[in-house]
């Protein structure tokens, strides 16, 4: 069922219900009116009745079974029926009365409350007692045929206002469904329109701020990230072919050469020499790229710990100058340091030696020197910032916003070895860790990476 059918569905039942509940209760007020109405009608008639009769002497005789007729007021409809009863349960008086005498219940229900609603002669009715000049009790009894045809008027008049008025609603409703729905229809047509060749197309956002807008908001915001996702995807498809197909190449050329003719083993070597070297950069590449993957595809299930982050610091230096001699890295604490969660970072001590292996690497590789200044600043209530500074050629501007794309590399990058992807690993791990990085270059004077740790 579709949503306008079903909303229309639950209008009509809810408005059914309401209408139902509200109606029954106009019914049952107005014939509970009618009742009130037509008991105050007896009492009244009963009332009258009984004084007229009891002032004509104290006692009054009971009347013979058969001597009803002798009381027949011919005036009074033959639905209308007046008796009165002495405490003997004789019946002393009567206007169109059958010959029926109380119950012993309502000679006691009169007794305790005065006046009691009864059953007589087949006519609801009321019985009451009075008393007559003298003080001698009696009761009277008054009973008459409930008149139901304005009821019946009533209730057919509310059942034709009810079906009446559900047609109204059902009708309302399927249009204001449908009034309420083309918003909806709207999008479902935009988005169905949109197409993986052009995933620029945006959904047209409404003037008033509701629901609909934030719903077009929130798809047009998923379609910035999708677009921005599959043009990495596609550089990065046309980029590692690129990358990947180029030291294939190089490797496939110099075996040919060397296999072209006979050589001396010098020269084999060298070959071999360049080979290898060339196969070493294509296996960095690889397990960089895996590395990249991983990081993405393994994310709920990387494990965190508490690490001590000036001791990441010192494994990383150390590993680098001892794979790497012609390196130098100064490091060193900034900062009132009073107590040793300071120094404290959660995150996986794996991929952060490797993101921080990367940065400094990449320091030492483009400096002059070869020297990288690692300052770890700390204080009191503060997150810990790593400070990695070198003096090196700088990034241009125009470069700064792309260094952290796979395989982009700078003017200044493409002097040097590298394959372009140590950066985007970089940018990887440390989302995952949600560390803030902020990178300050200046061309002619060097970079400075701040990572400020959560």
């Amino acid at each position: 069922m579709q949503i306008r059918s079903r909303l229309t569905l639950q209008f009509i039942l809810t408005v059914a219900t309401i209408l139902l509940l509200t109606l029954g209760f106009v019914y049952i007020r107005f014939r509970q009116s009618m009742e009130v109405a037509f008991y105050n009608g007896l009492r009244f008639k009963a009332t009258t009745i009984a004084r007229m009769v009891l002032l004509q002497g104290a006692t009054l005789d009971t009347l013979p079974v058969g001597e009803e007729a002798v009381q027949f007021d011919k005036n009074m409809p033959v639905d209308h029926l007046v008796a009165i009863f002495d405490m003997e349960r004789n019946r002393v008086f009567s206007l169109n009365a059958p010959a029926e005498k109380l119950a012993e219940s309502t000679y006691q229900m009169t007794g305790q409350l005065g006046e009691c609603r009864i059953l007589y002669g087949g006519l609801p009715g009321i019985a009451m007692r009075t008393a007559s000049p003298s003080g001698r009790p009696y009761i009277v009894v008054a009973a008459s045929a409930f008149q139901t045809e304005e009821l019946d008027e009533l209730l057919r008049i509310l059942v034709a206002g009810f079906f009446l008025s559900i047609g109204m609603v059902a009708l309302v409703g399927y249009l204001f469904a449908r009034k309420a729905l083309e918003p909806v229809s709207a999008i479902v047509n935009e988005v169905d329109a949109i197409r993986p060749a052009d995933l620029s197309a945006r959904l047209r956002e409404p003037r008033n701020a509701d629901e609909i807008a934030r719903l077009i908001n929130t798809f047009n915001r998923m379609l910035d990230r999708i677009e921005v996702a599959f043009q990495m995807q596609k550089r990065f498809v046309s980029n590692i072919s690129h990358e990947l197909k180029n030291p294939i190449s190089v490797i496939v050329s110099q075996l040919e050469v060397a296999l072209n003719r006979d050589r001396s083993p010098e020269a084999y070597r060298q070959t071999l020499q360049s080979v290898l070297q060339d196969s070493h950069g294509l296996a960095d590449m690889t397990e960089k790229l895996l590395q990249i993957a991983r990081a993405y595809s393994d994310e709920n299930r990387i494990e965190h710990t508490p690490l001590r982050l000036d001791e990441l610091v010192l494994q990383v230096q150390s590993g680098l100058e001892r794979s790497k001699p012609h390196y130098h890295i100064a490091f060193n604490i900034s900062g009132p340091l009073e107590e040793e969660a300071q120094l404290l970072v959660n995150g996986n001590e794996a991929l952060l030696r490797l993101a921080l292996t990367n940065l400094i690497d990449n320091g030492c590789k483009f400096s002059p020197d070869h020297r990288v200044a690692v300052t770890l600043l700390v204080g009191p209530g503060q997150k810990p910032v790593l400070d990695i500074s070198d003096n090196g050629p700088g990034i241009p501007p125009d470069d700064l916003p792309f260094i952290f794309q796979p395989f982009y590399r700078g003017v200044q990058q493409a002097k040097t070895a590298g394959s372009g992807i140590g950066l985007s690993l970089v940018d990887s791990i440390l989302r995952l860790h949600q560390v803030t990085l902020d990178v300050q270059s200046v061309v002619g004077q060097g970079t400075r990476i701040q990572l400020a740790f959560p």
